[in-house]
């Protein structure tokens, strides 16, 4: 998977050491362990009860995050919904007692997307910046003055699925010094057609020695990820079937019956 910024590494699943250096002035914080962490959930048209209405979706992200963020070895402190207030935003950030930061939503360039102004204002340093992924392509990571790392997820589930598992994962991996799982592939059931430019990601369940592509894999849907085992890594311009493809473990898949989808 490509960058599609020059400070972006060029994939975002292997982070290059110097996202989680120990060679630090000693006046710096160093993380805890398990990493502490926060997520910060954006967006006015998020509702927290009752169902659905009109220019209004039940928030999913702020009930499923902090069990994924824990099958992934965090410690989750504390979930605050800040809607798309910039000055709560950049208040939450500045105040946050986490080690990692995972927002949800306003990563794009919208006129209520505040998270790179935030960034900017408290003088973060962009490590990732958008990635060349479908869905999730609006992903970022960033490392504050106090060496605080922040995770800005797309909005949209499957999006921040994707960001999750290539960026939140490793990150908390090499802040705790374990090394990285061995990569597997098996191959395709099905053909999956591809983005023409960047790499997608896929939903697909395990079956025997092969893996199912399932077909409800739009960036805001939930019904395919909720079924899923693994995220296939499909390359531009799509796979065949029976063509060997890299898998991504999902944390619900893997973690046991204490964590699961929701």
């Amino acid at each position: 998977m490509q960058a599609a910024t020059s400070c972006c590494p060029s994939a975002p699943w292997s982070p290059p050491p110097s996202w989680a250096s120990p060679r630090r002035p000693a006046t710096t914080r160093s993380p805890s362990f398990p990493a502490r962490a926060e997520v910060l959930v954006l967006g006015d048209e998020l509702l927290h009860r009752g169902p659905a209405a009109r220019r209004a979706d039940r928030d999913a992200l702020g009930p499923m995050l902090p069990p994924w963020l824990r099958a992934l070895g965090a410690d989750v402190i504390a979930v605050r919904r800040i809607g798309d207030d910039a000055k709560a935003l950049q208040k939450a950030v500045a105040r946050s007692a986490a080690d990692l930061i995972v927002t949800t939503g306003g990563t794009a360039a919208g006129p209520v997307d505040h998270v790179h102004p935030v960034l900017e204002r408290v003088g973060a340093e962009l490590l990732v910046d958008g990635v060349k992924v479908r869905p999730g392509h609006p992903m970022l990571l960033a490392r504050t003055k106090d060496q605080r790392r922040l995770v800005g997820l797309p909005g949209n589930p499957l999006a921040a699925v994707s960001g999750l598992l290539t960026l939140a994962e490793p990150l908390l991996r090499t802040l705790a010094a374990h090394p990285a799982p061995e990569p597997y592939t098996l191959p395709l059931r099905e053909a999956v057609h591809g983005h023409p430019h960047d790499t997608r990601l896929i939903p697909v369940v395990l079956r025997g020695d092969h893996a199912m592509p399932l077909h409800y894999n739009g960036p805001a849907m939930l019904r395919g990820v909720a079924a899923a085992d693994a995220l296939a890594v499909v390359p531009p311009g799509g796979a065949r079937q029976g063509e060997e493809a890299e898998l991504l473990d999902l944390p619900w898949a893997t973690a046991g019956i204490g964590v699961c989808f929701t």
